[in-house]
């Protein structure tokens, strides 16, 4: 990947996630992955897991290096639901160099737990070419006027703080009150991206774009998917046609962001 795709990815979709898609700590926890083991591996912060547990595994944590690795075995066998602990056992062992022990434990971090920031942040660190979190679904609206609308802005609000399961029931029950507003049934695709079965994601949005040729939100957000896919100039193609489509609209402001973003990178 070019330096120059790489700054997009990072700094275009930040700038584009406004409201609070954690995007820094992720960052944070990739640099220090590759830099020496005589520092401890960083804490990421939880709030779904238990105050008690989240002391816990700082407390690991700050015995760096002696029995860190240790200490973090022995509470995910207490604690089998727990994907902060899973998260932070694998940047230990990626820390010592055990990075096949480290994807495991990541990934069953994402098993035990998806609906938590630590499964977001462990997907991430499984597929570092990627722009950090999942793709953000924008409404084209700033307060909502309907029912619909406001399951809409409850899943994003639950993206914004990396709860992707709850995210995507929003996006869905908005999806299945209204089958032909083209605006819940791209949130209820765009709830579906895994970075592991992008296909889930695509396969509902694609189809998108000939039932509905003019919405610029189908536009826009395959865009937004293609960036976190990895095929930038079809990304580019999508969000020129998003921001044609309006660019004084709020999707078109963000498509136009992400487009200057690109130009500078």
């Amino acid at each position: 990947m070019s330096p120059r795709v790489r700054v997009w990815l990072v700094v275009g979709v930040a700038a584009l996630a406004a409201g609070g898609v954690a995007v820094g700590l992720t960052l944070a926890t990739r640099s220090h992955v590759a830099e020496s083991t005589s520092r401890p591996p960083p804490f990421a912060g939880d709030p779904t897991a238990p105050p008690e547990l989240a002391q816990q595994v700082r407390d690991a944590l700050r015995a760096w290096p002696a029995g860190t690795v240790r200490r973090l075995r022995i509470l995910a066998a207490r604690h089998p639901s727990s994907a902060l602990v899973r998260l932070e056992l694998g940047l230990a062992l990626a820390f010592t160099g055990q990075n096949a022990d480290a994807a495991a434990a990541w990934r069953e971090a994402e098993r035990v737990q998806p609906d938590s920031p630590s499964a977001v942040h462990a997907q991430d660190l499984r597929h570092p070419s990627t722009p950090t979190g999942l793709p953000p679904f924008v409404p084209s609206f700033a307060r909502p006027r309907t029912n619909v609308q406001t399951r809409l802005l409850r899943g994003a609000a639950f993206q914004q703080v990396l709860r992707p399961v709850s995210a995507e029931r929003e996006f869905a029950a908005a999806a299945r009150a209204a089958p032909n507003d083209p605006e819940a049934l791209t949130a209820a695709a765009v709830g579906l991206y895994d970075k592991e079965r992008p296909a889930a994601a695509f396969s509902q949005l694609g189809p998108l774009v000939p039932r509905f040729p003019h919405a610029q939100t189908v536009r826009f957000h395959l865009g937004l998917l293609l960036i976190y896919f990895g095929d930038i100039p079809r990304a580019r193609h999508e969000l020129r046609l998003a921001r044609a489509e309006g660019p004084r609209t709020r999707l078109g402001k963000r498509a136009d962001t992400l487009l200057k973003a690109g130009q500078s990178g």
